[in-house]
């Protein structure tokens, strides 16, 4: 009994220092999310100056979870930052094709100059969907913008 003792009490110890460390001095401002990010490194990144790693990357972000939670993302112990986990999660509804509901982080854009490119991690962060259309009706009805193509041109 002794011995478990002495062994809580050191690691309890240890942890405490390592999250004064990490965390601050005051306990009351530890957050998760200040240590876990999240982190969408473009692949072209790292060959690129500052400025255009900063349009090309997104994040980082403050992220919940971890492995062995809801919305797991296991991360790096030794820099906190997420390497793994859903960044695309679907809802279909067979019965009803148009209550259907995804998220795609960090967007739906593969083109760092589209307002389309970053703007889905707020509602990725929140674990929150939009609405996937699938009928001609509600598509036309929701479209915000239409692109045709043209062959030949």
């Amino acid at each position: 009994m002794a011995k478990r003792n002495a062994v809580l009490e050191t690691s309890l110890s240890a942890a405490w220092a390592d999250m004064q460390t990490l965390g601050g001095g005051d306990p009351g401002k530890w957050q998760w999310s200040r240590l876990h990010q999240g982190f969408f490194p473009h692949a072209l990144a790292s060959a690129a100056d500052a400025a255009t790693q900063a349009r090309l990357n997104v994040g980082p972000v403050p992220k919940q979870g971890g492995g062995e939670t809801v919305n797991m993302s296991g991360y790096d112990p030794a820099t906190f930052r997420q390497f793994a986990g859903a960044s695309f999660r679907l809802v279909l509804d067979v019965g009803a094709w148009d209550n259907s509901r995804a998220v795609n982080a960090p967007g739906q854009s593969g083109d760092p100059a589209s307002p389309h490119y970053r703007d889905l991690v707020p509602l990725w962060l929140k674990g929150e969907y939009f609405p996937l259309l699938y009928s001609r009706e509600a598509v036309e009805a929701a479209v915000a913008q239409r692109i045709e193509l043209v062959p030949g041109r």
